[in-house]
């Protein structure tokens, strides 16, 4: 039986969310923001191959825990695609990213 490929759609607002946070680390270091951005991807990566298999947030809205990062991917799962609808600092209010549900 073969597994089911689901493709990712970076919403607008996550793709910000990155470019902000990435842009920050990239002037404190690159070495840094590379890191930032190689850890992001990699989790991309995991929510990919297995979306289920992170917990639920809130509603339908499922959450991926950047590690050696503050940060928090929020996504959704609508058929065969997983829609990222926020790449979230921890320390921000998460009514934001609930405001865009």
């Amino acid at each position: 039986m073969k597994a089911k490929q689901f493709s990712i759609e970076i919403s607008d607002n996550a793709e910000i969310d990155f470019n902000k946070s990435y842009q920050y680390y990239f002037e404190d270091s690159l070495k840094v923001a590379d890191a930032f951005f190689r850890r992001i991807d990699s989790s991309l990566g995991r929510i990919k191959h297995n979306p289920f298999s992170f917990p639920t947030a809130h509603k339908n809205i499922r959450k991926y825990v950047i590690k050696k990062f503050p940060f928090v991917i929020y996504y959704q799962v609508e058929d065969s695609i997983i829609k990222v609808i926020a790449i979230f600092h921890t320390s921000r209010n998460p009514e934001i990213w609930n405001e865009r549900t």
